[in-house]
Formats: C-alpha cells, sequence, structure tokens
C-alpha cells in the first residue's frame, strides 16, 4: 500500500477526522471518503475498516464502494471475517460491485472459505467477472449445505452460461429451498428453444413459491422459448400478479398471437402493472384481433396503460 507524507488540502481536514477520538466523527468522515477521489482517500478508508469501532468500519466497507482497484477488493475481502455482521455485510455488498481481474484469486480462494458467508460474498463478486476458472469452485458450491453459497454458485454458473454445467444446474430445481430453486430459474436464462433445461424452466411455473414461478416466468421471455407458450398462458391466471406480469411479458417477446385473448382480459385487471404488461405485449405481438380488447381501454386511469395501448393500437392498425 503507498504510504503518502501529506495529504492533498481538500484531505487535510478529513485526514485529521479520521484520527479523532470521537467514534461518531470518524464514521462521518468515513462516509465524505466516499465522495473524494484518488488514491489518498482510499488510504484513510482502508485504514478504517481497521478501526475499533465497528460503526466506523462499517461506514469504511460501504464507502468503499464508490473505489476501485487491487488494494480495495483486498481490504473488502478481509473484512468479510470481521467480527460485526453490519461490516461484513457492508464489505460484501462494495465487494459485490468490483470488477477486478487481478483479485480473481484471491476471490476463488475465499470462495472455498470454511465460513459459509465469505464464501458466499466471494462467490457474489466472481459472478460477473465471468471467468471460466471460476466454475469449479461454483460447482462445488451447489453441494455445499448452506442455501445462500448454493444460491450464490448458482449465479457464476448463470453468468458463464456454461452449457456443460447444466446437468448440476437442473438437479437444483427440485431444492428444499425456494430462493435457491429461483436462483436456479434465473441461471438457466441461456437454455435455447428445445436444448436442455427448457422443461425444467417451464416446470418452474408450477413451483410452489410464486418468487420461483415470477422468475421462471422471466426466463421463459428473455430466452424466447416458443415450446412454452400453452404454460405461460396458463401462468396468466397465476395467484400472484407479479407471475402474471412476467408471463405476459414473456408471451409479448414471442409475439404469441394465440395469446391475444387471454392477455386482453388483463386489461381488466385491478393492478396497473399488470394492464401495463399486456398493453405492451399486445403492441409487441401485434395482431389486429387485439384491437377489440385494446380500443375499449383507452381511457385507462393509469397515463403510462393509455401511452402503451395508443402505442400498441398503432401497432396492431399496421398490421391490417
Amino acid at each position: 500500500m503507498p504510504v503518502f507524507d501529506a495529504f492533498d488540502d481538500d484531505l487535510d481536514d478529513l485526514a485529521a477526522r479520521c484520527e479523532d477520538a470521537d467514534a461518531g466523527v470518524r464514521r462521518v468522515a468515513m462516509m465524505e471518503l466516499a465522495e473524494q477521489i484518488g488514491p489518498q482517500a482510499v488510504v484513510l478508508l482502508l485504514k478504517g475498516l481497521g478501526d475499533p469501532d465497528a460503526e466506523v468500519r462499517a461506514a469504511a466497507a460501504k464507502a468503499l464502494d464508490e473505489h476501485d482497484g487491487p488494494q480495495v477488493v483486498e481490504g473488502l475481502v478481509g473484512s468479510l471475517e470481521d467480527p460485526d455482521d453490519a461490516v461484513r455485510n457492508a464489505a460484501a455488498e462494495s465487494l459485490a460491485e468490483k470488477k477486478e481481474l487481478s483479485c480473481a484469486p484471491l476471490l476463488i480462494e475465499r470462495a472455498s472459505h470454511p465460513d459459509p458467508f465469505v464464501q458466499a460474498a466471494a462467490l457474489r463478486a466472481l459472478r460477473e467477472l465471468t471467468l471460466p476458472d471460476a466454475l469449479a469452485s461454483a460447482l462445488k458450491a451447489l453441494t455445499s449445505p448452506a442455501p445462500e453459497v448454493r444460491r450464490e454458485g448458482l449465479g457464476v454458473i448463470g453468468y458463464l452460461k456454461a452449457e456443460d454445467a447444466l446437468p448440476a444446474l437442473i438437479a437444483t430445481a427440485s431444492d428444499a429451498d425456494p430462493s435457491v430453486r429461483r436462483a436456479t430459474m434465473a441461471a438457466l436464462v441461456f437454455v435455447r428453444p428445445g436444448g436442455p433445461g427448457a422443461s425444467t424452466l417451464v416446470g418452474g411455473l408450477k413451483d410452489p413459491h410464486w418468487l420461483v414461478r415470477e422468475q421462471a416466468a422471466a426466463s421463459l421471455g428473455k430466452n424466447r422459448l416458443p415450446e412454452a407458450t400453452l404454460q405461460l398462458i396458463a401462468a396468466l391466471d397465476d395467484e400472484a400478479w407479479q407471475v402474471r406480469t412476467k408471463a405476459a411479458n414473456a408471451l409479448g417477446r414471442l409475439r404469441a398471437e394465440s395469446a391475444v385473448d387471454p392477455l386482453g382480459a388483463l386489461l381488466e385487471s385491478d393492478v396497473s402493472n399488470l394492464r401495463k404488461e399486456a398493453a405492451a405485449a399486445l403492441g409487441e405481438i401485434g395482431a389486429p384481433g387485439a384491437l377489440r380488447w385494446l380500443e375499449p381501454s383507452q381511457e385507462d386511469p393509469d397515463p403510462d396503460v393509455r401511452k402503451l395501448i395508443r402505442w400498441a393500437i398503432g401497432r396492431c392498425k399496421e398490421a391490417l
């Protein structure tokens, strides 16, 4: 770590307050350092990670979210083992935003740490690096007894779009923990039409937990899997409006003309977000048969819905 004999004038006051006897003053100084630019601010924040007061350490970890560099990642990784939960959580949140390839070996090592919290945080930080070298750690994570570790391992696999990991990924669709099953549906976002995993996503529409069903519908839409059309139409009657919303979006992406009437019926829903997605989907499909639903709904009380309905009507008329 570089050592500076003197700080810039703008940092002199902050540097002094970082040494104040009052922990409250030091904490505020850490918060203000988030707005400073340059290595000198990083030096002060990294020093703050070792402050005797947990609130100061947590503030330093949060402020490091605004700074980059290998030293920042190394400092945050070290704070994952802090005795205070607030500090650990702040470090994990900031670490998730970093994309320091030079620190990948350190993160991969921590992905095998005995503490599940450290494992999960390291895997989460590895996710967006999309490093093939992280796949082995992610696959190992799927066997962890800790659901948060399994969940973050799935995130790494999903970002890597690792087709050779599909068998292990698909197996987690029956995990006992709903948050892991939801992560499975998100990780399957790279499944191709007719390929392995498509039936797993379709099966997710019948999961007992609505968050899993919602994610399954979202991934089916992103993957544009036409074989899911009938099941997505059925999902428009799901008891959770969030699932119905994602199903409507997916059917719009698929441009499924067979869904026009079920989607049109959603324009009478009490949930404005659902009406919005239904109107958008009908516009994406662009079938003239949707006009009988769209035209009577032009006076919807929600201005965003009205705007989408006008757009959808224009799209449908273009097809006449």
